[in-house]
């Protein structure tokens, strides 16, 4: 009896010495709360709540090691935190600071950047000083660890890939780029970009900002968005937030030609088969043609193959996923949903690696806190040791995960490797890596292998900035060149007949110095015609554009003015002659006054287009349209601007009125008292009224048509009409030209050569 009294008494000595000990919360079974903010279904099309399974796998895992927090259990609270500033705040508010629960040792998440941050910024304060572990916040603000000093990450950062692609743009010497941005939340990175592309690229430019939401869950109209390409010249092209849409907009692109190798797109961190898919509108080949050439910048978040171990399992990837697999069954099962494997996503192992990352941290925090006689059971909000304990601690982990390495950096972010990958004939080719630098203000060392990567246009192409993307047919390039050397090879012949035989009655009464004049006006006229050609069918660096434009321009200008200008003086001078006949000679207008303003015109026209080219050489002529949607959009201006088209054109047909009017009065005049064969030499006349006649509604029609197409030719690909019409008015004037004036003066001369050979 006294025995059985004693060893009850020492059972409850021990008893006493365990509840003694348990005060100082260093017994079994003192649970620490996790905090998980996760963007469940319906507030993200990223599926956030499948990250869920993952991180209950993970606390699973770290309960069942008895090395691993001994004497505490992990419990997580779940919270849906959405991807908005409101819920993502409301939902820890509630849970951390309110909650009539233990309060939360730590925060797992959240998984947007817009809900994480104004969390981070509570969590900071100095009367909370709550850790917080993020698996999906991408912002790069998010790294200032003044403002965050309790914040970590284990995605990676839109800076990164920003990075990466700024480091592939200096590479090619691209300084020009659109953006479309595709869905809400991609602002940060697009921002980034920008400024990534300011700092360390000089004489950056976007050309193009703008884009629609896709977030509504279907394919919207981008009817705006290929307008504006179309607008800017946009070659070089940046794609963020397509996520499922990438078939249904590569197909879109792809049937109004603004696919590889029109436009280089880089798309940003796409998962899955986009590249190989089918839509309603575009095969599967269809669909391989317009990824084709795509580069792909993408940060894997699964890095491990199917064998590679995590460290802190012993488990290989393939054994972590089957059991991701099971856990996100029951997961649909204890929902109520059917389980749909396509909601499986790679975050899934990121949360995974993140929750376990909480728990080494804890860990070791634990056992430091332990030599000062303080342990995780004392944590309450505030409480500035255990916190910086465990920050300290998170700072130094480093394993393996089953999403590749976990470490941090010193902005307390976890260092990736980005891949730089081409999509070439249907398949995902790697081209090259890129590893961000330590530095923030350095870009980082991108390895590319220049020899995997296909181009088709350039090696590789011009970022081209206002030119025409939309071309001219080739045949119909080819068909105007072949046209415009006939003309040429038929006024060269002329030219030498006219040199040859100018003392020869039918051409010297046509005055031959005058005929040079519309000799050189034509060739003028077809050479302006062969550069209008060339820069319809090829692509160009812009200087080089904008300078041939301005050179077409001036040769059209000049070759009209030296044609209608020396006929209206042929014309007068005729006319004064039949006035003379009629003894009422009229006032008397020189040779020297039509050629001066000839000249003044030629010097006034000339300076314009040679300043105008230089301004635009420099930059300088950039004009600012209103912002739409607050997008800014710019144009550069390099041919003669609409404004001023009136001030080239209008006096060269108000000269064909003139000149239209005086053959009318010639040949009045001629009829009435000159039919005799005396005055068959005054032929120059009616010859002179059929050209005009002939040429002046033709090349006024085909002009001012092409000028109303050269507005919207980029939008509705109208650039072949438009160069077919250009041409077909100067071929007009040159053809009809030779006919009417010159061909009727040769005649005799080949038929003294036929009779005298």
């Amino acid at each position: 009896m006294p025995s059985l009294i004693q060893k009850t008494l020492e059972l409850l000595l021990m008893l006493a010495l365990l509840l003694n000990r348990g005060s100082h919360g260093t017994t079994l079974n003192k649970t620490l709360r996790i905090l998980g903010l996760f963007p469940c279904q319906g507030s993200t099309l990223w599926h956030g709540e499948y990250v869920i399974p993952a991180v209950r796998l993970a606390i699973d895992e770290i309960n069942r090691n008895d090395s691993i927090l001994p004497g505490y259990i992990l419990e997580l609270i779940e919270a849906n935190s959405g991807c908005a500033r409101d819920s993502g705040v409301r939902e820890f508010v509630r849970n951390a600071l309110h909650s009539k629960l233990p309060q939360p040792i730590a925060i797992l998440g959240a998984g947007c950047s817009s809900s994480t941050i104004p969390i981070a910024s509570i969590a900071g304060r100095d009367d909370i000083r709550l850790p917080q572990l993020s698996y999906g916040a991408t912002a790069p603000s998010l790294s200032f660890t003044s403002s965050y000093p309790y914040f970590y990450r284990t995605a990676p950062t839109d800076e990164s890939t920003s990075k990466a692609i700024v480091s592939l743009m200096n590479k090619f010497k691209w300084k020009r780029y659109g953006i479309h941005n595709a869905a809400i939340g991609t602002e940060n990175a697009i921002v980034t970009l920008h400024l990534s592309m300011q700092r360390h690229i000089e004489g950056s430019k976007e050309v193009y900002f703008g884009g629609t939401s896709q977030d509504a869950g279907s394919f919207e109209d981008q009817s705006y968005f290929i307008e504006d390409i179309h607008y800017t010249g946009m070659r070089i092209g940046v794609m963020y937030g397509i996520r499922g849409f990438v078939g249904e907009m590569m197909c879109y692109l792809y049937h109004h030609k603004l696919t590889y190798p029109y436009v280089i797109w880089i798309l940003s961190n796409h998962q899955g088969n986009w590249y190989n898919t089918e839509t309603d509108n575009c095969t599967v080949e269809e669909i391989r043609q317009a990824t084709h050439g795509i580069i792909h910048v993408n940060y894997p978040i699964r890095t491990s193959s199917d064998d590679d171990v995590i460290d802190v399992t012993g488990k290989t990837f393939r054994e972590y996923n089957n059991s991701y697999v099971e856990e996100s069954k029951k997961y649909a099962c204890e929902k109520g949903d059917h389980y749909n494997s396509s909601l499986l996503n790679s975050w899934g192992a990121v949360a995974y690696d993140s929750m376990w990352t909480l728990g080494l941290a804890l860990h070791k925090a634990e056992e430091k806190l332990s030599e000062f006689d303080s342990s995780l059971a004392n944590f309450s909000l505030g409480n500035s040791n255990i916190s910086k304990t465990i920050v300290q601690e998170l700072s130094k982990i480093s394993f393996a995960g089953a999403s590749g390495k976990v470490s941090f950096d010193e902005g307390h972010n976890r260092p990736f490797t980005i891949t730089i990958e081409q999509v070439q004939n249907g398949t995902l080719k790697r081209i090259g890596l890129y590893c961000p630098s330590d530095d923030c203000s350095e870009l980082g060392n991108l390895s590319l292998d220049d020899s995997e990567l296909l181009w088709s246009v350039d090696s590789p192409p011009s970022d081209m900035f206002m030119t025409q993307v939309l071309l001219a047919q080739r045949w119909a390039g080819i068909l105007m060149l072949v046209l415009l050397v006939i003309g040429f090879l038929w006024n060269s012949f002329s030219l030498l007949v006219n040199l040859r035989y100018q003392n020869f009655s039918s051409i010297k009464a046509s005055s031959p110095q005058l005929n040079y004049m519309i000799f050189a006006g034509n060739n003028l006229l077809l050479l302006s015609g062969v550069f209008l050609v060339v820069k319809a069918i090829t692509e160009h660096d812009m200087v080089i554009v904008s300078t041939l434009c301005q050179t077409t321009q001036w040769m059209c200008n000049l070759g009209l003015l030296l044609v209608f200008n020396t006929t209206l003086l042929k014309s007068w001078r005729i006319y004064r002659i039949f006035q003379s006949f009629r003894r009422n000679p009229g006032k008397f207008i020189t040779d020297n006054i039509f050629i001066a303003i000839s000249i003044g015109w030629i010097f006034i026209h000339t300076i314009y287009h040679v300043v105008f080219t230089l301004v635009n050489k420099s930059g300088a002529a950039r004009e600012k349209v209103s912002p739409i949607e607050d997008r800014l959009h710019e144009k550069v201006v390099y041919c003669v601007p609409p404004n001023f088209i009136a001030l080239f054109y209008i006096p060269h047909f108000v000269i064909s009125f003139i000149l239209c009017l005086l053959a009318f009065l010639i040949r009045k005049v001629y009829r009435k008292h000159f039919n005799d064969a005396k005055h068959k030499r005054f032929n120059d006349a009616k010859n002179i009224a059929m050209f005009f006649y002939t040429i002046v509604p033709i090349a006024t029609i085909c002009v001012t048509i092409s000028k109303l197409l050269s507005f919207i030719d980029q939008v509705y690909n109208m650039a072949t009409t438009s160069l077919i019409l250009e041409c077909t008015a100067i071929c007009c004037i040159v053809y009809m030209c030779q006919l009417t004036l010159f061909v009727p003066k040769m005649l005799p001369v080949l038929r003294h050569l036929y009779c005298h050979r």
